[in-house]
C-alpha cells in the first residue's frame, strides 16, 4: 500500500504540473482532461520503458533473481499501481463527464495487464514485469499526438502514429513477446525456485491474446493515418 500511495501522489502532482503547462500554452481544459492526462500517461509510460531498457542486462543476467529481486519487485509494484491508478482515473473522468465514454480497448488492455502482473506476483517472477515494461515505450508519444492534433500539425501527428506502429511491430511483436516466452522458459528450466512454476499453455495463451490486441492497434493506427 505504501507503493500505491506514493505512486498515486506522484501521478496527481504530475497531472497538476501538466495542466499548468497546458494552461500556459493557451490550452484550457478540465483537470484530468484528455490531452493532459494522456500526456501524463506518456511521461509515466516513457519512464517505465526507459527504466526497463536501462536494466535489460540485469533482467537477462539475473533471471533467477539471486541479486536484484528487490529492484525487480519495486518495479513490478510501480508498474501494477500505474494500471490501477489509470483505471480509477478513467472511471472518475466518466463519472464527472470529462469524457463521454470509457475507451473499451484501453480498459481491456489495463485489465489484462493487471491480471498478468497478478499472475507474475503469484509466482514471484518479477523480472518478467520489468521485461514487459519495455512495451510501454509505445505510449511515449500518445499525449503528444493529441497535442499535435490540437494544433493541427498533421505532419507531426503522422510521425507519432508511424512511431507507434513501428514500435508495436518491431519492438513488441518481433522482439519483446518472443523474448518474454524464451526468458520464461529459461527461468522455469534453469532456476530451482521457478522449476515448479512452468505452465507453457498459460504463457502461450497470454501471448496469443496480446498479439491479437496488437493487431487491432495496428489496424487502428492505419485507419488514423488514412483520416489525416
Amino acid at each position: 500500500m505504501n507503493y500505491f500511495y506514493h505512486n498515486f501522489f506522484f501521478t496527481i502532482v504530475l497531472c497538476f504540473t501538466v495542466n499548468f503547462f497546458l494552461s500556459n500554452i493557451s490550452i484550457n481544459e478540465h483537470f484530468l482532461g484528455s490531452i493532459g492526462f494522456n500526456m501524463v500517461r506518456s511521461i509515466i509510460c516513457g519512464g517505465l520503458s526507459i527504466n526497463a531498457y536501462n536494466n535489460y542486462k540485469l533482467i537477462m543476467t539475473d533471471k533467477c533473481l539471486l541479486n536484484n529481486e528487490e529492484l525487480f519487485k519495486t518495479y513490478h509494484y510501480t508498474f501494477f499501481n500505474y494500471f490501477m491508478i489509470d483505471i480509477l482515473i478513467m472511471f472518475y473522468q466518466k463519472y464527472i463527464k470529462i469524457v463521454d465514454r470509457i475507451r473499451i480497448d484501453l480498459l481491456f488492455h489495463h485489465l489484462l495487464a493487471i491480471f498478468v502482473l497478478l499472475t507474475i506476483d503469484n509466482y514471484k517472477m518479477y523480472s518478467l514485469s520489468m521485461l514487459i515494461g519495455i512495451s510501454e515505450g509505445m505510449s511515449l508519444v500518445s499525449g503528444f499526438k493529441l497535442l499535435s492534433n490540437y494544433f493541427e500539425n498533421k505532419q507531426l501527428t503522422k510521425i507519432f502514429i508511424y512511431y507507434r506502429l513501428l514500435y508495436c511491430i518491431i519492438v513488441r511483436m518481433i522482439f519483446l513477446w518472443p523474448s518474454l516466452f524464451f526468458l520464461y522458459l529459461d527461468m522455469t528450466n534453469n532456476c530451482e525456485k521457478f522449476k515448479n512454476n512452468k505452465n507453457i499453455l498459460m504463457i502461450l495463451s497470454f501471448i496469443a491474446i496480446i498479439m491479437f490486441t496488437e493487431s487491432k492497434w495496428i489496424y487502428k493506427g492505419k485507419k488514423e493515418l488514412l483520416k489525416i
